[in-house]
């Protein structure tokens, strides 16, 4: 390997300015490339990673800060939906209920001066954590009656949906028109853990 040639630096000062100017010009480009080479780039590299991963912890920390202040606000709507959910589950009853249930809805239909001709239970229908209960009837009296039943019926603390309702006209008793009416009462009773079918939520 041959040595490195020698520089005199007579031969430089000896040179025209604006060439020495050049020359001092041509030293800093190459000295300011190798420092941007071999150090600053690999800085500023890591300073932008850096700056990135600032900017998402800022981001995250702002994200949670909202969501702490939001935190009374879901607590509240929480609240609301936990009354609502005991209002609505206070309207299923569940199999204590039932039979005084089906007694109410026999009730309605005598204190209305319906004469029961059909009251059948039938089969339950899970539906989740409630089941449904219908109830096949079939009831004669006036329209007047007719119309006191169902006031009665939808006036009941429990929810009870009238279904499949046909009416056709009788004969006439006393100036009024005996109606038959016939109609499915479906109510919904509040099944337990154990009740409810697996699988299902």
């Amino acid at each position: 390997m041959s040595p490195l040639p020698k520089i005199d630096a007579n031969i430089i000062l000896k040179l025209p300015l604006w060439q020495r100017v050049l020359i001092l010009g041509v030293i800093w480009l190459i000295i300011g490339g190798l420092f941007y080479y071999f150090l600053y780039s690999d800085k500023l590299a890591e300073s932008s990673a850096l700056s990135a991963k600032l900017e998402g912890l800022k981001n995250d920390s702002a994200k949670k800060q909202n969501l702490a202040g939001d935190l009374p606000k879901f607590k509240k709507e929480k609240e609301d939906l936990d009354n609502q959910l005991k209002q609505a589950l206070a309207q299923l009853p569940n199999e204590k209920e039932i039979a005084n249930l089906l007694q109410s809805i026999s009730d309605a239909a005598k204190a209305s001066r319906l004469d029961i001709l059909t009251f059948k239970p039938g089969k339950e229908t899970p539906k989740g954590f409630y089941a449904e209960v219908t109830i096949d009837m079939k009831v004669e009296g006036g329209y007047a009656s007719l119309v006191s039943f169902f006031e009665k019926v939808a006036d009941l603390p429990r929810i009870v949906n009238i279904n499949g309702l046909t009416i056709t006209s009788g004969k006439e008793v006393r100036g009024d028109i005996m109606l038959s009416a016939s109609f499915a009462a479906t109510t919904f009773k509040f099944l337990a853990q154990a009740e409810a079918p697996q699988g299902k939520k």
